[in-house]
């Protein structure tokens, strides 16, 4: 009789260990991919020597070659002429561009990518010629604001849709930290429409790992800036992307 007690608690036990096991993968199938995308390049160029400056881009574990667009927004920190340069796509999820740079400094690099209905745009900073010699850990970011960590391997998405006036949408960013879900973060929208002084914060809530979404309500139509922000204990990042309101 003992034995036979012993024998169901012991087939229970595997019973419990398998339904979760079951649990446990479906939830990780159920876990939206994202789009990520790894800028590849020196960080210090030669000047008037061609370059190649390229980007891998995956979506899950799927190396992206059919992405809607992907181009480098390039410029020399303190000058206001950015270079928009279309990246071509040599196999494998890589997409490259080639760049002679002549003037030596500092120069920013973001790879703007849209692919399967989203839209990641990070940035990397290179020094050319004499600019090997300066700080690497201090830069700035497009859009105009001093940046510490972007070298953290963050990678912040906002989910692209359509926006109409006066209509409640949720704003969503997917956020991933050396490639997994980026969880329990303090996350923040600030909405601004272009050319105007009033910013709009809005607290996101985390929906899935990783996934945060906030609802607001656009109230004109135009051009719409949406910085989203991230924040844990170890690191504060953040990211701008421009949306239309229709």
């Amino acid at each position: 009789m003992k034995r036979k007690f012993l024998f169901l608690a012991f087939m229970t036990m595997v019973a419990f260990v398998l339904l979760a096991a079951c649990n446990q993968e479906k939830q990780e199938e159920n876990q939206p991919a994202v789009l990520n995308v790894k800028i590849k390049t020196d960080d210090h160029i030669e000047l008037n020597k061609e370059t190649e400056i390229a980007c891998l881009v995956t979506y899950g574990n799927e190396k992206v070659t059919d992405a809607d667009e992907v181009k480098f927004e390039i410029w020399k920190q303190g000058n206001n002429q950015h270079e928009m340069l279309k990246a071509k796509h040599e196999g494998n999820g890589k997409y490259v561009v080639k760049k002679t740079f002549t003037e030596p400094g500092t120069y920013s690099v973001i790879a703007h990518v849209t692919a399967r209905n989203m839209h990641n745009m990070p940035k990397t900073d290179i020094a050319v010629g004499q600019a090997s010699n300066m700080p690497a850990e201090q830069n700035h970011d497009h859009d105009g604001e001093e940046h510490h960590d972007h070298h953290s391997d963050v990678t912040i998405m906002l989910h692209e849709q359509q926006y109409h006036v006066n209509e409640a949408k949720e704003l969503t960013a997917h956020i991933t930290h050396d490639g997994q879900p980026l969880t329990n973060a303090t996350v923040r929208f600030e909405v601004w429409k272009e050319n105007s002084e009033k910013h709009e914060f809005i607290d996101a809530h985390e929906q899935a790992k990783g996934e945060y979404k906030a609802t607001t309500t656009f109230k004109d139509k135009g051009v719409y800036f949406v910085k989203v922000h991230v924040e844990t204990n170890e690191l504060h990042d953040h990211q701008v992307e421009q949306i239309t309101v229709q």
